[in-house]
């Protein structure tokens, strides 16, 4: 994973319309993680729980943002508290299936788990 989000910066999608308060640069955080997932797996990659760890994993390693992990986390969630449209963002390559927005928005609330779980004291 490699696009990082800095703090005060604004990603290119406006996301008008969102019922919940979500930062913009949240969305940009997601927008970074449905590329990675449509895109750099060569051409799409199923959203299951070894998915889900292998990003967590890539994300303590290589953070898309430099706003703490319990910022990033808090940030999915807000996401995936609005109305929102998150899995049509991108188009997919020909003849690839998109993610559908429920089949995206649960790993995106499988990770934002994942990564709560490393974060707090065993």
């Amino acid at each position: 994973m490699t696009s990082v989000i800095r703090q005060g910066e604004e990603p290119a999608m406006a996301h008008a319309g969102a019922k919940a308060k979500a930062k913009p640069w949240a969305f940009g955080l997601v927008n970074c993680i449905l590329y990675q997932a449509m895109y750099r797996e060569g051409g799409g990659v199923a959203l299951d729980d070894e998915t889900v760890r292998r990003y967590a994993a890539a994300m303590r390693a290589e953070p898309l943002s430099d706003r703490p992990m319990a910022e990033q986390v808090a940030a999915l969630r807000a996401v995936l508290a609005t109305g929102t449209p998150l899995a049509s963002t991108f188009d997919p390559y020909e003849g690839q299936e998109p993610f559908g927005e429920a089949e995206f928005r649960g790993f995106l609330a499988r990770l934002a788990d994942e990564l709560e779980s490393h974060g707090r004291a065993p």
